[in-house]
């Protein structure tokens, strides 16, 4: 089986997962999460061309959908309808991409594919996948397990399905065949939890753990249940602070959040969006949501300054040094980044990348950044050739291939997404004059450019 327990911890007590990006995804109003939106996510390439891992953990996130009536469904923290079955059995499929290819399967991919330019991390990427949380109000017609109908209004019914979920879920990703990526843990929806639930929870999580699987919760301020959260059985807890939606909000907000992390032993949440979107439940429920606008400096530097403000406070609480970290950056922030092309969210990504990988460095899961070619094993076969302003790669090549400049900088790769730069096997580029490195799968050669 895939899922497991991991080896070792590193900024956690529990999990080797240090930067935990949420990626909402299993409701029809999300946008696409294809190898394209994903890639920023899992590496960051700096001005001077070097490259580094991004984000080690995806906790695939979604709190409601629509059914097949339109109507609002709910996974646990809705004022939805209480979902059915086929919207628990709609969730894990769009989540893990078994229909789509994207989800799981992409990511599971693109990591496969930059493996050769970043080299192999300390760990597989780690996956959390969300818990459709048995709410009472999906009454009598949730569905049966065996042949026989359950009743949400008993709490043993509520739990024969959240458990035939998670057994549902472990046997699709096993089927999937995932190679780059581990499932790690499940994540509670509910971001509030009272007494009230406490043995329907420590019976949940018991058996979650009996499955080798880890359970997260990220409650929202002063959320009940924050303080008390390991008596739940819950293993990894993160706070959320709050501060970055309404910048009316002071910063001891933000300091109120370090401070009962510090005291409760949680994690922390970084929260940021790509662009400022006024999406509300009904809009759009047949479309992906795309926003007209991306990136945030030019559209609302007070908001682009919350952003700020965490990652200095972070930086000066030692957060960044000893806290695992969540990062959740809306709908697809760090992709509208990226895309954005404004010199200031370029920079701000920039030093949360470095950051990041500074975490990576004492984890031992990353290394320094690099242009990819550093490692690299000097071919003994000949796969390539400078010809005059161009390169030609050889036809019997195969493998990732790469060519950089001798400074390091990445001129062309085979996954890029323009298919005028896309390197392939045969293909001859164009080059100005000069010394390249052309990397296939682990091999490389220096090739001149006249």
């Amino acid at each position: 089986m895939t899922a497991g327990l991991s080896a070792s911890a590193q900024l956690s007590d529990v999990t080797d997962i240090d930067d935990l990006a949420l990626i909402y995804i299993g409701s029809q109003h999300r946008p696409e999460w294809g190898k394209e939106q994903f890639k920023p996510y899992v590496m960051h390439t700096y001005p001077n061309g070097t490259s580094s891992w991004m984000f080690d953990g995806f906790l695939m996130i979604e709190f409601q959908a629509y059914n097949e009536n339109g109507s609002i469904v709910s996974f646990g923290e809705s004022n939805g309808l209480g979902a059915q079955k086929p919207d628990w059995e709609r969730l894990i499929k769009v989540q893990l991409g078994i229909e789509t290819g994207q989800g799981c399967k992409a990511l599971d991919d693109l990591i496969g594919e930059l493996i050769p330019k970043l080299g192999k991390p300390g760990h597989k990427h780690k996956v959390v996948l969300t818990l459709p949380v048995a709410e009472a109000k999906s009454g009598i017609t949730w569905g049966s397990i065996n042949g026989r109908k359950l009743n949400f209004q008993y709490q043993e019914d509520r739990e024969e399905a959240m458990k035939w979920y998670i057994d549902y879920a472990i046997d699709l990703w096993n089927k999937a065949g995932f190679k780059n990526i581990e499932l790690d843990g499940v994540y509670w929806t509910k971001e509030a939890f009272t007494p009230s639930y406490k043995s329907f929870l420590i019976n949940m999580n018991n058996y979650y753990k009996s499955r080798k699987l880890h359970t997260y919760w990220i409650p929202y301020l002063n959320a009940p249940g924050y303080d008390c959260w390991d008596d739940y059985g819950i293993e990894v807890a993160y706070q959320q602070p709050n501060y970055y939606f309404n910048t009316d909000y002071p910063h001891s907000r933000l300091e109120q959040a370090v401070e009962r992390s510090w005291t409760y032993n949680l994690g922390l949440e970084m929260e940021f969006e790509g662009y400022n979107y006024s999406w509300s439940p009904g809009m759009d429920k047949a479309k992906p949501y795309t926003p007209g606008n991306i990136g945030l400096y030019g559209l609302n530097p007070k908001y682009y300054q919350r952003l700020v403000d965490y990652i200095d406070y972070f930086e000066e609480t030692e957060v960044f040094d000893f806290k695992p970290i969540a990062y959740y950056s809306g709908f697809q922030g760090v992709y509208d980044f990226e895309k954005s092309g404004h010199p200031k969210d370029k920079e701000v990504m920039d030093r949360l990348a470095l950051l990041i990988n500074k975490r990576h460095l004492i984890s031992n899961w990353d290394k320094e950044p690099s242009a990819g070619i550093g490692e690299a094993v000097l071919s003994d076969i000949r796969i390539a050739y400078g010809l005059e302003g161009a390169i030609y790669i050889d036809d019997s090549v195969e493998g990732d291939i790469a060519v950089y400049g001798i400074d390091g900088r990445l001129v062309y790769d085979n996954v890029a997404t323009v298919e005028s730069t896309r390197l392939t096997a045969g293909r001859t580029i164009p080059c100005q004059p000069g010394i390249y490195v052309v990397k296939v799968g682990s091999r490389s050669i220096k090739v001149a450019v006249k």
